[in-house]
């Protein structure tokens, strides 16, 4: 049987060297969506931090303090989203209608003298609402330093040190990955998720179309040897990918992996053995490569979104995150980002199981509807 096994890896490694089109749908994909992404977060406050300006045209004490509660706000977490940076005016006017700058804080002329004859004070906040996690990352900030100048938590009399609460954070990962490097991360996986299961559709498919299908399912050849050797043939064809979007991503969006570079590699195995016999499956049922090469795109495209391509699937609610569990890309891209962001091996075991297992499935699943084929023809 490994005679067998071997055979069939070299005939679809010719094959794919013969015909290297199956590396398009996995390039394409990836870099369509990391270029989607940058496009939104880097037009609506830039993803890895939110810069604020600070307009102070008032003299007055009460503007210094205002504006030294804005600048000097303790945060109440470790992140370093947001910044103030101050600007005049015409400045920050010109910066904000180019939408080089979010939004921009000003503290007029007569803000101190309101407050010295009893009037109100007003702080303007001028912000561009295109994206809601943006308006309230900047609006929840500006609320609390308002809130601050009005109970007169004025530093230095108010001494924080001596506040009756503290908070004490204790981080997950060691460092917190912006939207753009969680995005380039799994865009890394994408690549390989798209090419293992892509380019299995089109060779299963393209085999039906050619009649070759039946000739190899009439050989000696047992079923089971040709199905595990067109997966392990699938390795290395959609490593192949990695070499082009690797560099191009890491590099690009300066984000690299933390964790243990032999765990990521056999989470890549785990994730193509799980793919390979599903885009053998849907070839199978295709039988045409246009739409196999639809059905197995629209799959990893449903598998990437819901599975946490975008957002870690933690986020997702509880109802809709036990559905999702059901899809193997779910479980790769939690594997991989865990891994990728963080040095450690806890909480591995099950998801990789579950990958092991969904490939065993479908290799026997696939066994047996090549055998059907056969009574078929």
């Amino acid at each position: 049987m490994l005679r067998e096994i071997t055979a069939i890896v070299k005939k679809d490694l010719k094959q794919a060297k013969r015909d290297p089109r199956f590396l398009a749908p996995s390039l394409i994909i990836p870099f369509v969506f990391l270029l989607v992404y940058s496009i939104m977060w880097t037009s609506v406050g830039g993803g890895e931090s939110f810069a604020c300006g600070l307009v102070v045209q008032d003299l007055s004490p009460e503007a210094d303090d205002m504006a030294g509660i804005i600048e000097n706000m303790v945060s109440t977490t470790n992140h370093t989203w947001f910044s103030i940076e101050r600007y005049d005016l015409e400045t920050a006017s010109e910066l904000y209608q180019s939408t080089q700058l979010i939004g921009y804080i000003l503290i007029p002329e007569g803000f101190g003298a309101n407050i010295s004859s009893g009037q109100k004070g007003i702080v303007i906040l001028f912000i561009n609402n295109a994206n809601d996690d943006v308006v309230k990352n900047y609006v929840h900030r500006i609320e609390a330093a308002v809130l601050l100048y009005n109970q007169e938590a004025i530093a230095p009399e108010f001494d924080q040190s001596n506040a009756l609460i503290a908070l004490d954070e204790t981080l997950f990962l060691p460092s917190t990955p912006s939207n753009l490097a969680y995005m380039g991360a799994v865009g890394l996986l994408l690549s390989l998720m798209t090419c293992a299961l892509a380019s299995q559709a089109l060779v299963t498919a393209t085999e039906f179309e050619t009649g070759a299908i039946h000739d190899m399912l009439n050989s000696p050849t047992s079923r089971l040897a040709i199905v595990i050797g067109r997966t392990i043939a699938a390795i290395p064809r959609s490593f192949l990918v990695l070499l082009i979007t690797t560099p191009v991503i890491t590099l690009s969006l300066n984000v690299f992996p933390v964790g243990n570079l032999l765990t990521l590699f056999g989470i890549l195995i785990l994730t193509t053995l799980a793919l390979v016999p599903l885009g053998e499956l849907i070839g199978m049922q295709a039988r045409k490569r246009e739409q196999s090469l639809l059905a197995a795109v629209l799959l990893t495209v449903v598998g990437f979104l819901g599975g946490g391509g975008l957002a870690p699937i933690g986020l997702t609610p509880f109802s809709l995150r036990v559905i999702l569990l059901v899809l193997p890309t779910t479980h790769s891209i939690g594997l991989w980002a865990r891994v990728f962001f963080s040095d450690t091996l806890l909480g591995l075991l099950p998801s990789a199981l579950y990958l092991l297992g969904t490939w065993l499935v479908l290799t026997a699943v696939v066994t047996h509807l090549m055998k059907r084929e056969v009574e078929r023809s």
